[in-house]
């Protein structure tokens, strides 16, 4: 079984003297996680032979050397302790240090929610964690991506289903995810266990995924806080700056449809108002989308005078589809709505690309003139390969910034063999 787990999970070398290099292996950390999988999934072992192994596993994370990687498993394992009732304040604090020491760039330790969210109770109910470990865990949990992937947002919508966590409690995490994209900040968060300079460091570079801070909008509302001082605040200018205030912006536009009819008809016009004028092409999107779901064609229109010009385009296509007799029904508005803004963000990413790539085009032609180009082709081939170079650089199609060379030249220049 041993055997079987290395050879399938890592690189490890079968032949000659295999067994032999096998026990060296399961001496890591690493190699010892992918054994004990395989142990808790097989029926014929021995309850208490598994409940070692994970202890051990969990564990041992309290006593990696420099450069050592915990083991995988850290959610399934603790999910089984859990299951059992075996686990321990002891297996908390390894699935923590684990958690810190993940190693960057991989997805070998992501694990399913059918464990995650066991293990998830498990911690925060059987082994005497207090309040400022709890806020802790779940921010830990939230920001370590290689072991969650992208199932954040589900993870977040769990915790806070947990009746074993307080409504405080989950209100204090909510407000640290809404107002901090990084929620261990070097030197500002003030951590309940101790805590090395290396692993503050390792914390202070993750981030909280932008979808669960747009639910923790949703959350706060439903754990107390008022909804309409949310609403205000979160869709003033600049009131969450930084990675991810889109998200939260747009978490208070899920908020204003949740409670569109609990608002009066002044207050959520102004509040509507107010979104498709933040500064986040996206933001301003779904406010025009949420416009029409309620408001129609009319608030709709609004968007043919945004401030961008891929907004404007969106706005145009999307009129036309209406005037086409193309009228989406509540729920397909609704779904729209419920996107993750991920792609509006890569849509968003491309504009900006776009126009950093025509400023620098603009600049290399100040003081190039048609006719002086014309006359001397190593000048135009310079340019033509200044301009190919800023393009690839800035993801900007050539076709894109071909344009704006006929616009300046009046004349088009074939960049083909420079594709």
């Amino acid at each position: 079984m041993a055997m079987g787990a290395l050879t399938e999970g890592t690189d490890f070398p079968v032949g000659a003297n295999a067994e032999e290099r096998l026990w060296r292996y399961l001496q890591y950390p690493y190699y010892l996680g992918l054994f004990a999988q395989r142990v808790v999934r097989a029926h014929g072992i021995s309850k208490h032979v598994k409940e070692k192994l994970c202890h051990a596993v969990l564990q041992i994370n309290m006593h990696l050397d420099q450069g050592q990687e915990p083991g995988p498993g850290l959610f399934s394992l603790s999910a089984w302790l859990s299951e059992h009732k075996c686990l321990t304040r002891e297996d908390y604090l390894g699935l923590r240090r684990g958690l810190i020491w993940l190693p960057r760039l991989t997805d070998s330790y992501i694990e399913d929610l059918e464990v995650v969210l066991p293990a998830c109770e498990g911690i925060f109910r059987d082994t005497r964690i207090q309040r400022d470990e709890s806020i802790e865990l779940i921010l830990m949990i939230l920001t370590a991506k290689e072991a969650i992937g992208a199932q954040g947002r589900d993870i977040f919508d769990h915790l806070m289903g947990l009746n074993t966590l307080n409504r405080s409690l989950k209100r204090e995490v909510c407000q640290i995810v809404v107002h901090n994209p990084i929620p261990f900040p070097r030197g500002e968060f003030e951590h309940p266990l101790e805590t090395s300079a290396q692993e503050q460091d390792r914390l202070s570079i993750r981030f909280l995924p932008g979808n669960v801070r747009r639910r923790a909008v949703i959350w706060l509302s439903r754990l107390g806080r008022d909804p309409d001082e949310l609403l205000k605040r979160l869709l003033k200018p600049n009131t969450v700056r930084g990675y991810g205030g889109d998200q939260v912006a747009s978490g208070a536009l899920d908020l204003l449809d949740e409670k569109w009819d609990d608002i009066d008809e002044d207050g959520r016009l102004a509040l509507l108002r107010k979104a498709a004028d933040l500064p986040d092409t996206a933001v301003r999107k779904r406010a025009y989308i949420l416009g029409e779901k309620y408001l129609g064609l009319e608030f709709l229109k609004q968007s043919l005078d945004d401030k961008a010009k891929s907004l404007r385009e969106w706005a145009r296509e999307r009129l036309d589809r209406r005037e086409a007799g193309e009228i989406p029904t509540a729920e397909e508005l609704k779904a729209e709505l419920a996107e993750d803004l991920d792609d509006d963000e890569q849509w968003q990413v491309r504009v900006d690309r776009r126009k950093i790539a025509l400023e620098l085009v603009q600049h290399e032609l100040e003081g190039y003139h048609s006719s002086s180009l014309k006359s001397d082709p190593l000048k135009l081939m310079m340019l033509c390969v200044t301009v190919a170079t800023i393009s690839c650089a800035a993801s900007a199609p050539l076709e894109y910034i071909a344009e704006e060379l006929l616009e300046h030249f009046g004349w088009a220049i074939d960049f083909k063999p420079l594709s």
